[in-house]
């Protein structure tokens, strides 16, 4: 029929093939109401299985393109409950946010290199064009907010959709503690899992690449 299959498309399509064939054997025993009940569930199911599969497959550094995630993939996720971040607005109020959210750390004021950070950031947001209402992004202070009157002015000024928060040293994980003087940023999931830590040395576009490649495979977000 002309259509193409990634490797792991393949894989979910052997084994729902397989699940049909050992249903049809079962047939015998199964009255047709109850046969179609579970037909029907294996129909719905399918679908959802593939997408976390796929999103598996995805923050394991696997894509059918053969690239790799940009950032530095976190061997364990970091989950926002954890983090017990002190925020008043945006969807990071939540355990559960239901959007992607890149985090920025800083530790006192915002300085050029925090800027820079912020900056990039936004232009990603903008380069996502229909999908940007899909990432929200914050700049979380370390211990306690120590911004300066002219960076909060700045921030008011040239990013009015940043939010705000505050994160206790003791809350900070270690990795990203390490590389709080690079102001480092993280890529936080719908569902609340920090997956893909960034900082300054790699350039704003793999990030970019990144997010697109997260929103195409995933409806949730």
């Amino acid at each position: 029929l002309g259509m193409q299959f990634s490797g792991s498309d393949w894989l979910w399509f052997l084994c729902f093939h397989i699940f049909i064939l050992d249903l049809k054997r079962m047939k015998m025993t199964l009255n047709k109401k109850n046969y179609g009940r579970i037909i029907a569930a294996a129909i719905f199911l399918t679908p959802i299985l593939v997408l976390f599969a796929s999103t598996a497959f995805y923050y394991s550094g696997y894509s059918p393109d053969g690239t790799v995630n940009k950032g530095t993939l976190l061997e364990n996720s970091i989950e926002l409950k954890e983090l017990n971040l002190e925020v008043s607005s945006g969807p990071l109020q939540n355990e559960f946010p239901g959007k992607w959210t890149i985090v920025q750390f800083v530790i006192g004021d915002c300085t050029e290199d925090c800027f820079k950070a912020l900056y990039s950031s936004r232009q990603i947001n903008i380069r996502l064009a229909k999908d940007s209402g899909r990432v929200v992004r914050y700049l979380i202070s370390l211990d306690s907010i120590n911004l300066s009157a002219d960076s909060l002015s700045k921030i008011e000024e040239e990013y009015p959709l940043l939010n705000l928060g505050l994160i206790k040293k003791n809350n900070l994980p270690q990795k990203i503690f390490k590389k709080i003087e690079d102001s480092p940023y993280l890529l936080i999931d719908p569902l609340g899992n920090g997956i893909l830590l960034y900082d300054l040395n790699l350039p704003s576009g793999e990030l970019l690449k990144d997010l697109k490649k997260l929103l195409q495979n995933s409806k949730i977000g």
